[in-house]
């Protein structure tokens, strides 16, 4: 097997394993004749969230999938919260955003986001948003439904001050459903207090790591083959509300190199996807992107890892990044090993 095939390979069995690393979180399912069992649930992300529920219960009987047909709902402790429902003849797991006098949900699948609501005498509707490209001769713009206003304004037309604030919302989703949903609430039962049931999430965070380690150069045109101390600092951009896992990880490292016996300061900028287990003390990590090169060029970048808890939010982090050279034509297939790093630094999670 050659290099590219072994390291693809190579890479693609760790990144599998990564992801297949489950995040059990304490939580309960109700049944369908509404009795509650409490345990543990894995959070797997919104996509997968909507087929199926992995539960263990307190009890030692092992990790058992619930379908959408076998429960009526399951939620997490002070957090997510699903329910069952029938779209078009299938059944989901609803993400149940807010519970009131109008009731909102969010479901995403293959195709996007979705969300719906319903009442006491008006029956599960979607909120129904598209945005398009769209031509008129040579000349393009933004097409942006509206049928989301109606279909509000339909369900909450028993509160006619709430109008102005539908006709403000653009594009539907969590946060501006919430509010809205939570404003109509108060205007048409003020004797009784709507339950939120979504987590309240930022909407970026950034995490530092800075970083010291050597770098060594496999015939790259630009640097004498050597090893190299390399340092710098990196940022790890935090997407909760995309996924809870994934990053984007960027920054800058620097190496002061050797070029045909000349010395040179150069310093290269990570742009990769990264994944981060958000549980237990030793955390596994994995990254795949692009390193933007200065004064030069760019290199395909694996990078495979683990974070390792020390003290509340300090975490020792441990780094191997990988570089190579893409092949011609297609960037995204690697032609050879140019570079290989191995980093020590300090994670601090914000």
């Amino acid at each position: 097997m050659n290099f590219k095939a072994l390291l693809f390979l190579g890479f693609i069995i760790a990144t599998r394993c990564l992801m297949a690393q489950t995040d059990y979180k304490p939580g309960y399912i109700i049944s369908k004749t509404g009795d509650t069992v409490v345990g543990e649930i894995d959070y797997r992300g919104d996509l997968l969230m909507g087929k199926s529920c992995y539960f263990k219960a307190n009890e030692p009987v092992g990790e058992k999938e619930y379908l959408p047909t076998d429960i009526s709902a399951f939620r997490f402790i002070d957090s997510k919260y699903y329910v069952s429902r029938e779209l078009a003849g299938e059944h989901f797991f609803l993400e149940f955003l807010i519970k009131g006098k109008v009731n909102i949900y969010y479901l995403r699948n293959e195709n996007g986001d979705h969300y719906y609501l319903d009442k006491e005498d008006l029956p599960l509707t979607e909120i129904t948003y598209d945005e398009q490209i769209k031509y008129e001769g040579d000349k393009h713009y933004l097409y942006q439904s509206k049928t989301h206003i109606g279909i509000l304004n339909y369900y909450m037309q028993d509160a006619p001050d709430i109008a102005a604030k539908i006709a403000k919302v653009k594009v539907p989703d969590n946060k501006n459903l919430v509010e809205l949903a939570e404003d109509y609430h108060n205007q048409v039962c003020q004797g009784e207090k709507c339950i939120i049931y979504e987590k309240q999430q930022p909407f970026a965070r950034v995490n530092i790591q800075v970083v010291g380690g050597i770098t060594s150069f496999h015939k790259f045109d630009y640097v004498d083959d050597h090893i190299y101390f390399q340092a710098g600092f990196i940022a790890h951009f935090w997407l909760p509300r995309a996924n809870e896992k994934l990053f984007l990880r960027t920054g800058t490292l620097f190496s002061m190199i050797r070029h045909n016996g000349e010395q040179e300061l150069i310093y290269k900028i990570p742009l990769q996807l990264e994944y981060i287990y958000p549980r237990n003390k030793i955390r596994p990590k994995a990254a795949i992107g692009i390193i933007i090169y200065n004064p030069f060029g760019q290199t395909m970048a694996l990078m495979l890892g683990a974070n390792i808890n020390v003290y509340k939010k300090f975490f020792l982090s441990l780094d191997y990044d990988l570089e190579l050279s893409p092949t011609g034509g297609i960037p995204v297939i690697p032609k050879r090993l140019i570079a290989q790093s191995f980093l020590v630094g300090m994670y601090y999670q914000f």
